[in-house]
C-alpha cells in the first residue's frame, strides 16, 4: 500500500510531466500527493560568495512557490478528485526529495528530455533517487508517460528486490485493472563450446523457466488481473526494453543477487532508465 506520493518539481517540462503522471497515480491509488519544489542558492566566485541577502532569498523562495502553485492548480483542474499540497524547501533536490520518505511512499521524478547517456547524466536527480531512495522511485519521461498504464511489465530474477518489484507490479496492475507481463531473462556465456556446455545451457534454461513459473504463480495469487509471462535468452536490459510498448509501465528491482549480481543489475537499472521511453519504477 502506498501512503503518500511525492513528486519533484523544478518548473521544467520533464518535471511537469512527472507531476501529471503522479496526479494520475495518486487519484488511482486514492492517496495524497505532495509536490516538493526545491530551490538552491546561486554560487558566485569571490570572497562574498557565501553571503546572499535576505531579499534575494525571499525572491527565490517566492518565485519557486508561485511556479509550484501554478503547476499544482493546473493539474488539479484536470483531476478534481486529487488531494495535493505544495511543499517548498531549500536545498539541492537530490537530497531534499528523499528526506523524510518512508518505504511505503512513492517518489516520482522527471528526467532530461535529451536522449541517451547525456540525457540521463543531465537528469542526475533521477539517477541519485534510484540509488538512494528508501521507497520505490518512478522515473517519468515524455508524452509516453501520460495517463494510466495500458499494461504493467516487471522484470524478475531470484533477488529480494525482484520479489518486492513483483509484488509492487502486481498491486499496480490491480489498481489500474490492466494486464501484468512478467519477464525473466537468462544467458549462458559458454553455449556452443562443447557437448557438456550445451547440456549445462539446457539446465540453465530449465532453471530460468522454474524462476519464471514461481514468479507467475506468486503474481496470480497476489492480483486479480490477467498475468502473462515470457522467458527471454539474452541481456536483462535488452529483454525488458524489447518487451515494453507505448503506454506500458516498467517495474524492476534495484539490486541483484550478491555483490557481482548487484553490480550487474545496477547496470541493468541504469540502462533501462536511460533508454526507456515509458515510465520506469525501481523498487527496493
Amino acid at each position: 500500500m502506498t501512503n503518500h506520493i511525492v513528486v519533484g518539481f523544478d518548473n521544467s517540462p520533464s518535471s511537469t510531466e512527472a507531476v501529471e503522471w503522479a496526479a494520475f497515480e495518486a487519484v488511482a491509488r486514492k492517496c495524497p500527493l505532495r509536490m516538493v519544489a526545491c530551490y538552491d542558492f546561486p554560487v558566485a566566485a569571490g570572497a562574498g560568495a557565501a553571503w546572499i541577502s535576505g531579499d534575494v532569498v525571499r525572491l527565490i523562495e517566492e518565485s519557486t512557490a508561485q511556479a509550484a502553485a501554478a503547476a499544482l492548480a493546473a493539474v488539479a483542474s484536470r483531476h478534481p478528485l486529487l488531494h495535493a499540497e505544495v511543499d517548498v524547501r531549500p536545498g539541492p533536490p537530490r537530497t531534499t526529495l528523499i528526506d523524510g520518505l518512508s518505504s511505503t511512499d512513492l517518489l516520482v521524478v522527471g528526467t532530461s528530455s535529451h536522449e541517451g547517456a547525456a540525457g540521463f547524466w543531465l537528469g542526475s536527480t533521477s539517477r541519485w533517487a534510484t540509488h538512494h531512495s528508501p521507497c520505490p522511485v518512478a522515473v517519468v519521461r515524455g508524452v509516453a508517460s501520460r495517463g494510466n498504464p495500458d499494461r504493467v511489465v516487471v522484470g524478475v530474477d531470484r533477488s529480494a528486490a525482484s520479489d518486492a518489484a513483483l509484488l509492487w507490479a502486481a498491486d499496480e496492475a490491480d489498481v489500474h485493472g490492466v494486464d501484468l507481463l512478467i519477464v525473466h531473462a537468462w544467458d549462458y556465456a559458454y553455449a556452443g563450446v562443447d557437448t557438456h556446455a550445451e547440456q549445462v545451457r539446457d539446465l540453465t534454461r530449465i532453471d530460468a523457466a522454474t524462476v519464471l513459473d514461481r514468479a507467475t504463480e506468486a503474481a496470480r495469487e497476489r492480483c486479480g488481473v490477467t498475468v502473462k509471462d515470457v522467458l527471454v535468452e539474452g541481456r536483462a536490459a535488452t529483454a525488458l526494453l524489447d518487451a515494453v510498448r507505448d503506454g506500458d509501465l516498467l517495474v524492476l528491482g534495484a539490486q541483484g543477487r550478491g555483490a557481482i549480481a548487484a553490480g550487474l543489475l545496477g547496470s541493468t537499472v541504469n540502462d533501462v532508465v536511460e533508454q526507456s521511453a515509458v515510465p520506469v519504477v525501481v523498487v527496493r
